[in-house]
């Protein structure tokens, strides 16, 4: 019998980060497999006591970019082949950058210009695009507006899908600026519409909403139908607990990026001053995270049963990258140090992209 051979479909991935979204498409995606309902996704058992490896997409990565070294320093410990340039996307387009030919574009432009935990100044950022100075507000080229790189790098390499992720808040803003982006997307030839995306109804342990816009072009060989962009596999729900199980308590591990945790005393009020409960889901992993990571438990906890005699202290970054279902071997540094936390926040949950990229090439096979 002739082995059927796959085609890969090549990806070209912009506002990369440490390889959240990447790691979906193109990577090894290894979740609970309590957070797994579709058998059909699981590869193997890992080598980890209740975890699951997925089946690997036959996606292949031709670019990353993103601005920030450390992210890209992160992403290189988990990927052999890189292509990842570090230069703001602005810059790259103004000078005439000649991207590789791709199938597929993805990535989650900036979000804290839209954050409910932000500003929220939108298309009026005073952030420039490389974050180097205070800007105009009035500038085109500032963080809020550079989702318009992106539509400019859709328009040059003509993928057949798009993908772009981005915070609830795109949708809550008075000014709306969910409907600009559609448009601006819809102008250079793609059909474009969103779905909005509870991260702990897809088995990731996290209250988490997210918008998750796609395009699909114009040139298609047969038309889309109704809801033809929603993800609507794998609902179901695990608890935080899950994940947690095998790991060992800092002082007892090995793994660095569980010894590594934020000294930050507990303060009366604020963001990141709760502890997590174990039962139910992780509150939203902040990309501003820093000292004030949510606790993994408070000193004469009655939350979590069990462990009201251990000691106080908030997450690592061991457990903050699970709670965003990063493999639990995911390498965030080789040395002590907590500047994962926020590369962490700001990643799209692999999970989340898995089945992202189980949707892209559904609809790849077949319109194209």
């Amino acid at each position: 019998m002739t082995e059927i051979v796959r085609k890969e479909i090549k990806v070209l991935s912009l506002f990369t980060g440490i390889g959240g979204l990447d790691t979906g498409f193109v990577g090894k995606v290894i979740a609970h497999k309590d957070s797994i309902i579709n058998k059909e996704f699981v590869e193997n058992d890992y080598n980890i006591d209740g975890f699951v490896q997925l089946k690997q997409h036959n996606f292949v990565s031709v670019f990353q970019n993103d601005i920030l070294e450390g992210a890209k320093e992160i992403y290189n410990y988990n990927n052999d082949k890189s292509n990842y340039i570090t230069d703001s996307i602005y810059n790259l387009i103004s000078k005439n950058f000649i991207f590789p030919d791709t199938d597929i574009v993805i990535g989650g432009f900036p979000c804290q210009d839209f954050s409910h935990s932000g500003k929220r100044e939108g298309f009026k950022s005073t952030k420039s695009h490389d974050l180097k100075e205070e800007t105009s507000s009035k500038k085109e080229n500032n963080r809020g507006t550079l989702y318009k790189s992106f539509v400019e790098v859709v328009k040059k390499v003509k993928p057949k899908l798009f993908v772009a992720e981005n915070v609830y808040g795109l949708i809550t803003m008075k000014s709306e600026p969910i409907k600009q982006i559609v448009k601006d997307f819809s102008d250079v030839g793609y059909d474009v519409t969103y779905q909005i995306v509870n991260c702990s109804d897809f088995g990731i342990p996290q209250t988490r909403k997210r918008v998750i816009i796609i395009g699909i072009s114009r040139e298609r060989k047969k038309d889309i139908d109704e809801n033809w962009n929603c993800i609507t596999k794998n609902k179901i729900q695990c608890p935080l607990g899950k994940y947690f199980n095998h790991l060992e308590e800092p002082s007892n591990t090995t793994d660095i990026s569980q010894m590594v945790y934020s000294r930050a005393k507990r303060l009366e009020k604020g963001q990141g001053q709760k502890e997590i409960n174990l039962l139910t889901f992780s509150p939203t992993m902040r990309a501003e995270h820093h000292g004030n990571i949510e606790f993994r438990r408070h000193k004469n906890s009655n939350t979590n049963v069990g462990e009201k005699d251990m000691e106080e202290r908030r997450l690592t970054v061991r457990e903050a990258g699970l709670i965003q279902t990063f493999p639990p071997d995911y390498i965030f540094s080789k040395k002590k140090n907590m500047v994962a936390y926020k590369y962490i926040g700001n990643a799209v949950p692999p999970l989340l992209g898995y089945l992202i990229a189980d949707k892209i090439k559904e609809l790849y096979n077949s319109h194209f």
